[in-house]
């Protein structure tokens, strides 16, 4: 009786321990990045929770007559500090418009401008110290989605 070659795999010599240790470690390696990946996120977005690490003023800036944004900034792990700038409106809510979370070096020379726009909104500029291009935010408009 002849055997299907397709019904058992051709059988060689046996795996050496060494090299199946090696191959297991290496499949496993993808999963105990992400693993790793992931719990580096939730103890850093954790440890930067707004109820136990709150912001505080740095600095406030009169744009025009009833609009203002006041700077605020926290360091809730060594070496990482979180600054937000928020739209103060008189007769309106506050409005967080922009958020940056830097190692602290960087903002040791920085600097930031609001100015009013040719439609009312406010236009927030942040420069780190060389950069040349500033990272800029805009106040949304009454239709972007706001609660």
């Amino acid at each position: 009786m002849s055997r299907d070659p397709r019904a058992e795999p051709p059988e060689g010599p046996p795996m050496a321990p060494w090299k199946k240790a090696i191959l297991v470690a290496l499949a496993l390696l993808p999963v105990g990045v992400l693993a790793y990946s992931m719990i580096f996120m939730v103890q850093n977005e954790a440890a930067f929770d707004e109820s136990t690490c709150p912001y505080a003023e740095v600095e406030l800036r009169v744009v025009s007559a009833g609009v203002s944004v006041r700077e605020e900034g926290r360091t809730c792990q060594p070496g990482v500090e979180e600054h937000r700038w928020v739209l103060l409106r008189e007769g309106e809510p506050e409005e967080p418009i922009g958020l940056r979370r830097l190692d602290a070096a960087l903002y040791e020379h920085y600097s930031w401008t609001a100015t009013i726009q040719e439609d009312d909104r406010v236009r927030l500029e942040i420069t780190n110290g060389d950069e040349e291009d500033p990272r800029v935010f805009h106040e949304p408009h009454d239709d972007a989605g706001r609660r």
